[in-house]
């Protein structure tokens, strides 16, 4: 009887260990798959890639803007339009598991994982013009999301004024009718190209929304056109 006693509670506490060991492994799992890591292109950071297209080596620098334009690009190109749903069960999930001590899962949501896809894009440069067409379509969705985060993006990889600067111009005012900064600056790095967002801008002088976009228009203004600068008041 003792025997037989010590045997279940044997198995009872195996029982219990294991099942505490599924536990924390998925606890482990969970933690690890849920959060948003790096993204890997054949194993590879996007900097490495930018870096390996720059190398000396033509062979090297030609696999590397093989990889950009046929993976990296198109990638995060579409990042930018399809990426836009957050499961709930994946955020109820985290907030759960963030709960417990130790706990720290980063997470993205779909907004910041589209306009980092914009910024990646922005930061290859000119390697990026093939992602001109799809910065250019969101400037003119005019999302409130993408708009400033394209302007940039368009400027850094020195895409076309003809095509990019009417966009711009289309973009500088969000629906509540207030300057968006980002794309403001942009415009001002065109230079006397975009002239045609003088007018605009000296109305945006009056806009007294943000710090950012009271910083952004005078210079602006003075690199696209000094003289018109100059008779609204910007010293």
């Amino acid at each position: 009887m003792v025997c037989m006693s010590l045997k279940r509670i044997l198995r009872l506490v195996i029982g219990v260990v294991l099942g505490s060991g599924v536990l924390v492994g998925g606890i482990w799992v969970s933690i690890h798959s849920l959060g948003n890591d790096e993204t890997l292109y054949r194993g590879k950071p996007i900097a490495y890639w930018a870096e390996q297209s720059a190398h000396q080596q033509p062979a090297l620098s030609n696999q590397a803007m093989l990889m950009l334009n046929g993976v990296v690009i198109p990638y995060l190109t579409n990042q930018m339009f399809s990426d836009t749903n957050d499961s709930r069960i994946r955020m109820a999930l985290i907030d759960q598991l963030n709960g417990l001590p130790g706990v720290h899962i980063t997470f993205v949501p779909q907004e910041g994982r589209r306009v980092q896809a914009i910024n990646d894009l922005g930061s290859l440069g000119p390697k990026a013009k093939a992602a001109a067409p799809a910065l250019l379509q969101a400037l003119e969705c005019k999302d409130d999301v993408l708009c400033g985060p394209a302007a940039s993006a368009l400027v850094k990889i020195q895409a076309e004024p003809d095509r990019a600067i009417p966009l711009l111009i289309g973009c500088l005012l969000d629906r509540e009718g207030r300057g968006r900064p980002d794309v403001v600056e942009a415009l001002g790095e065109f230079g006397p190209k975009a002239g045609a967002a003088v007018p605009v801008l000296v109305k945006l002088l009056a806009d007294r929304s943000s710090k950012d976009i009271m910083a952004a228009v005078p210079i602006a203004l003075k690199n696209i056109d000094p003289d018109a600068a100059a008779k609204a008041g910007v010293k």
